[in-house]
């Protein structure tokens, strides 16, 4: 069989019915963060049906021992001499945002769109690929190396699941991360590191002698100073203070953003956290050392400034915390997957930020892990004002070159 007649064949057993079918099915299942326990059910039983051996792990919340869920694990065994690759999405979803005009969770079909919470972010993409591992088993193909299935749940917490199918030795060669990119391929990734400030004032009241009240720095102020030091949100400051090496398809990056700024009525500290959003090149140790001259500065400008940093904001073990990561253009997980979406869609791949600029994802924590991973799949968050959104929605033509793309690339790569 040559190429064309394989592709054609693998095609041929990529079932829109079954697709649309599967993608209404896990949307109409509830899954929260934390909560993704009826779908991981789900989601196992189809694994089975269609060949895969199946093993389900517990997640545990990696602060609160009190909560757990679970994720299942899907392998696809090759006869051996070619690369193992991971299929990795997440079942957890955003929450209900307020303005939906239909059932979130009945995964309605009209018009060529499923709508409904997760359509887009992840379970049309995890709907996706199952269909493709399902479209290789019927083609009949063999295959050298392995598939490995991971629906994961707790993404929205720092990608839990993933960091934890990695501590339990869960490993691939490769990895395709099925985040929405409107099938756009993210070869380069942004990071993200979160800087929390806390400020303190001295003790004082409003009897106090003029002399204490000259020295006196309210917590607040002292973090509107470190604001205009810092510079505003979505920007840099003048100047630059980060260290950083601009890259071509991460136009605008690196870029700052305030999140949270909180002090107590009688309280004399104040904290604020924002994060960066870094390119390939910088890393902890630098940003650390890039925020450090920041304050050091201020500090000898304004001498009654009282301020420590944290960085990651949560600690050491922030899940928050994101590596940059990017693969070569010319990697063969990238051609391959490429090439199938070009057959999928009719139209050449695009390869780089693209819709995945600004946006991490469990892609990150693979990466930061030794494997070499993009993050591509249907859906796109300009359909939409704002992200995250009422009335999320998926195309079934995005869903099926989905489908045809990851399909096309198991067999380029591991067949």
């Amino acid at each position: 069989m040559n190429a064309p007649e394989r592709t054609q064949r693998i095609f041929d057993h990529a079932s829109e019915t079954q697709l649309v079918k599967l993608t209404r099915d896990i949307i109409a299942i509830p899954s929260p963060n934390f909560g993704e326990g009826k779908v991981a059910d789900y989601l196992a039983e189809y694994m089975r049906g269609i060949g895969l051996s199946v093993s389900m792990m517990d997640v545990p919340h990696p602060t609160d021992k009190s909560k757990s869920t679970k994720q299942p694990i899907g392998s696809l065994k090759g006869a051996g001499g070619g690369p193992s690759l991971m299929l990795n999405g997440h079942m957890d979803t955003n929450v209900v945002m307020p303005g939906w005009t239909v059932d979130p969770y009945e995964g309605k079909f009209e018009d060529g769109w499923i709508w409904g919470l997760g359509a887009q972010d992840d379970k049309g993409g995890i709907a996706a690929a199952l269909i493709a591992i399902e479209a290789v088993v019927r083609s009949g193909i063999k295959l050298k190396g392995d598939i490995v299935m991971c629906p994961v749940a707790t993404h929205k917490l720092g990608g839990t699941g993933t960091r934890t199918l990695l501590k339990n030795g869960v490993r691939a060669d490769l990895c395709i991360n099925l985040e929405h990119a409107a099938n756009t391929i993210g070869s380069v990734i942004v990071g993200s590191i979160r800087v929390k400030l806390k400020t303190t004032s001295p003790g004082l009241f409003f009897r106090f002698t003029p002399e204490a009240r000259a020295e006196y720095f309210n917590a607040i102020e002292q973090q509107a100073e470190l604001l205009r030091r810092f510079g505003p949100s979505l920007g840099m400051v003048a100047g630059d203070w980060l260290r950083f090496k601009p890259h071509p398809d991460l136009p605008d990056f690196p870029m700052i953003r305030y999140d949270a700024i909180h002090k107590d009525h009688y309280g004399r500290e104040c904290e604020m956290v924002f994060q960066i959003r870094t390119v390939p090149g910088m890393t902890l140790a630098s940003v650390k050392d890039d925020v450090a001259k920041v304050v050091a500065a201020v500090k000898r400008d304004v001498p009654a400034m009282n301020v420590e940093a944290t960085i990651p904001a949560n600690g050491p073990d922030d899940p928050f915390f994101m590596d940059p990561t990017e693969i070569a253009r010319d990697h063969p997980l990238v051609v391959a997957l490429a090439r199938g979406q070009e057959l999928a869609s009719g139209k050449p791949a695009e390869v780089g930020g693209v819709e995945r600029i600004g946006n991490f994802g469990d892609g990150n924590v693979l990466a930061a892990n030794g494997i070499p991973t993009v993050q591509y799949g249907p859906g796109n968050i300009k359909n939409y004002p704002e992200w995250p959104a009422p009335d999320e929605r998926v195309e079934v033509r995005e869903l099926m070159e989905t489908t045809k793309a990851v399909a096309y690339a198991i067999v380029e790569l591991c067949g």
